[in-house]
């Protein structure tokens, strides 16, 4: 294998080294618990179009791009949190092989390898990888997207401009909205790198290939569920959970989350600022030194505004601002002053590869518990069901979790039936009439008017009675 090579997949390595271990370890939960039971249902019985959260439950909220390629692994690794996870780490090194040739269209090998060394460290970056992520295979659609205008801005080509509307348009499969804010972005940087003469290309060609891309999928739902799939899919994202979100009032939310976890790599953002405001005159004078600053800092700038005016925020949310704030160190990096780095880079980083896998070999082998374990109450309730070789269909439930109800189809392979749905088939009344509920602090009429046959902290299953 060339030099060349190896240091391209240097990021690659270490990224692997950081996730691999314990991959298994945990338990299905939060929104992956959901995403898993959803993606495996749709190759298990389900519809590959429609997502669905159980037979009788479509599910509204996400498009079926990543949902198609995290159920397969499911259905074809069976139902275990690696199975779960690989795809997440798949598209966390297609995103830094992505961003790596975006910057080298701009810049230097140097600082395209450290800018990928950068991203495959960033905490916050690779922590999502314990995750299905819907937003790893957004990100890395856009992030190829990037590479192709890095290529026309590059070579000044316009046809690369255009057909980055296909990835986009497969960002918008994979997320509701969010790859759109590209446009706005992409377009501020032809202006910068004057290249405003692609820019109708971006409008005009981009922007329709991305919604031919994406539309059909949405006019499919809209034809089969109306009104209903409208409002689910925009209005309650965009209206109803950012009024109830708890960060609606935070404008600086992701800032501050970015200046408390964003390390070390927040001293090399600090020195970019120092190198840009000391060598202000000598970077002016050249030019294409700066590009690569000035476009990433647009890029993280507005990407911020953006996340900031939106009312529900998540730290996963922005993961779309590590690729750029990658570039941005690794500009910074490459200009220390200190000839022994210096000298190390020219070598081509010696040390890293066996430091990853040394890193990689004790965190495979050592006792480290990276993720927390089950929910046991719920894990005790599986357990009884299968002790009992209950058939999970014959069980009803009530006022209960998406989550919960996700967690009982991961860990039995059935779906329960909502009760009303239940009640209304006369296989479940000829049956034991087992229906699940959780006990909160406020009454529950259910669980007090029935006998009780299981019971685990507040997870109840009660035999109704006719």
């Amino acid at each position: 294998m060339s030099r060349g090579i190896k240091l391209w997949l240097l990021p690659i390595l270490l990224l692997l080294a950081v996730t691999l271990p314990h991959l298994d370890q945990g338990e299905f939960r939060r929104d992956t618990v959901k995403y898993a039971a959803v993606g495996h249902y749709m190759w298990n019985g389900g519809s590959l179009l429609v997502p669905h959260l159980g037979p009788e439950k479509p599910y509204f909220n996400k498009p079926p791009l990543a949902l198609w390629i995290h159920g397969l692994f499911l259905k074809v690794f069976g139902m275990n949190l690696a199975a779960a996870r690989l795809p997440s780490i798949v598209a966390a090194a297609g995103v830094i092989v992505f961003s790596m040739l975006g910057l080298r269209n701009l810049a230097t090998r140097c600082e395209a390898i450290v800018s990928g060394i950068v991203l495959a460290l960033t905490y916050e970056f690779f922590r999502r990888t314990r995750e299905i992520s819907m937003d790893f295979w957004q990100l890395l659609f856009v992030m190829i997207a990037v590479w192709m205008m890095t290529l026309a801005i590059r070579g000044n080509r316009a046809g690369f401009i255009a057909w980055a509307g296909v990835p986009l348009g497969l960002a918008l499969m994979c997320k509701p909205l969010v790859a759109l804010c590209l446009f706005p972005i992409a377009t501020l940087w032809l202006v910068v790198v004057d290249r405003t003469r692609l820019i109708r290309w971006l409008l005009f060609g981009a922007l329709p290939l991305a919604i031919a891309v994406a539309l059909p999928w949405h006019l499919y739902m809209y034809a089969h569920f109306g009104d209903a799939f409208l409002h689910r899919y925009f209005a309650r994202d965009l209206v109803e959970v950012p009024a109830r979100s708890e960060q609606r009032n935070v404008p600086l939310y992701y800032v501050t989350q970015n200046l408390q976890t964003y390390w070390p790599w927040l001293l090399a953002l600090v020195y970019a600022a120092y190198l840009a405001i000391s060598k202000q005159r000598q970077l002016r004078a050249r030019s294409r030194r700066r590009r690569v600053l000035v476009l990433a800092t647009v890029w993280v700038v507005l990407l911020l505004i953006a996340l900031s005016c939106f009312g529900q925020k998540k730290p996963n949310y922005a993961l779309p601002l590590y690729p750029m704030l990658a570039w941005i160190c690794a500009w910074a990096l490459c200009r220390i002053q200190w000839q022994p780095l210096r000298t190390w880079y020219d070598r081509g980083l010696p040390g890293v590869a066996p430091a990853a896998l040394l890193a990689f070999i004790v965190a495979t082998f050592a006792p480290i518990r990276f993720q927390e374990p089950g929910e046991k109450n719920w894990a005790a309730l599986v357990d009884w069901i299968n002790a009992n070789k209950i058939d999970s269909s014959q069980l009803a439930h009530a006022k209960l979790e998406l989550n919960d109800i996700s967690y009982v189809y991961v860990k039995s392979g059935g779906w329960m039936k909502s009760l009303p749905a239940a009640e209304a088939d006369p296989g479940w009344r000829a049956g034991q009439r087992l229906v699940v509920t959780k006990v909160r602090n406020k009454p529950n009429p259910l669980a007090e008017q029935n006998p009780i046959v299981f019971s685990s902290g507040p997870v109840r299953v009660i035999s109704k009675s006719p």
